[in-house]
């Protein structure tokens, strides 16, 4: 049987940070792990990542000769892309081209001049893609209304939610005292995450809020100020960055997750806290009520006395049922790389004509 070639890329790994490098990873980790008689993967990595995820797959680079001249680089059957800002092409327009476009967030973040910008180049990655793949209904609908996707079949692939595990790892030094609210994520503002401060003054003063994510950002001080302002320095701490092993103790050990963002292709945080059976208060903006469900507590509008109220009455209702940890815990299991490999992986073959 032939072997098709499937170069999947992975560029983002260069910024093993952020979301995309996240997925970038454990994406590539699914890829390495699988053997198949009908399909050869190639990754398209930094230099340095080379080897980084076995010898079950192959590796080209990324490079300058790849994003300006792809017609003098390798040939492939079938080209990926995780994400829809890659530089990288195919080396043929004839290679088919799948792209994955997460959000189009951009729409809400920047001016109508440069959201337009954004939407033509995009635009461009669309007429010439094979198919698109998309991370929740909701993100598809937005594609719909906002790009002429013709008849280029588009599919919803929810991306996989993995939380690393340890052990005896220790209380970080920044976390208070005090019953332990969590939130966690870019420092944007898109994230919404002003409505946090006033909420948490009517809170009763056993509560502390714990928001992580880089912070080397105008919202972050803008943030920083706002909490000053109002008292809040010693209840609402802002660490920055943190490690995976303080994500862990904070997941583990704190009371609720909160998560106000309005805009979100997907949203991984509400997952990974009920993978922990943690209670979430979201918003009902974009796809979180999607992948929540009916597993999450949702605030309709961000008037503080209004969201106190619905997180004290429920945060009460929560800690007296014993069952509902395992209820989220088990509604977090939907979304694992597991399923997204697997459903990559008949796509792939559905294109390649693989029977």
């Amino acid at each position: 049987m032939k072997k098709f070639s499937v170069l999947i890329d992975l560029d983002r790994l260069k910024d093993l940070n952020t979301g995309l490098g996240q997925v970038a990873e454990f994406f590539g980790n699914e890829i390495s792990r699988t053997k198949d008689d009908s399909l050869k993967f190639t990754l398209l990595v930094p230099k340095q990542f080379v080897g980084y995820f076995g010898t079950n797959v192959e590796y080209e680079v990324v490079s300058l000769k790849r994003q300006l001249f792809p017609s003098l680089c390798r040939k492939y059957d079938l080209w990926y892309t995780i994400h829809q800002d890659s530089f990288y092409f195919p080396s043929s327009r004839q290679t088919p081209y799948v792209i994955t476009i997460n959000d189009l967030n951009f729409l809400g973040e920047k001016t109508p001049q440069k959201a337009a910008l954004r939407l033509r180049r995009l635009q461009k990655k669309v007429d010439r893609a094979a198919a698109i793949t998309v991370i929740s209904q909701f993100t598809e609908s937005v594609v719909r209304e906002n790009l002429n996707t013709g008849s280029v079949p588009i599919h919803v692939i929810y991306c996989g939610v993995h939380v690393k595990t340890y052990e005896n790892v220790p209380k970080p030094s920044y976390v208070p005292e005090g019953d332990v609210l969590f939130s966690v994520g870019v420092i944007q503002k898109k994230k919404n995450l002003e409505v946090l401060i006033p909420f948490m003054k009517l809170l009763p003063e056993n509560y502390k809020l714990v928001c992580a994510g880089n912070k080397k950002t105008e919202y972050a001080d803008f943030l920083q100020k706002e909490i000053g302002d109002l008292g809040l320095t010693d209840r609402i701490i802002l660490p920055g960055l943190i490690s995976e092993e303080d994500k862990f103790w904070l997941y583990k050990n704190c009371k609720a997750v909160l998560f106000p963002s309005k805009f979100e292709g997907m949203g991984f945080p509400p997952v990974e806290a009920m993978r922990f059976g943690k209670p979430v208060f979201a918003s009902t903006w974009s796809s979180i009520p999607e992948v929540s469900g009916d597993n999450a507590y949702y605030w309709d509008n961000f008037e503080p006395e209004y969201m106190s109220k619905l997180f004290l009455s429920n945060i009460d209702i929560f800690n007296k049922d014993p069952l509902k940890p395992e209820i989220l815990r088990k509604h977090s299991m939907k979304y694992t790389w597991e399923a997204n490999r697997i459903a990559y992986l008949e796509l792939f073959k559905k294109m390649l004509a693989v029977e």
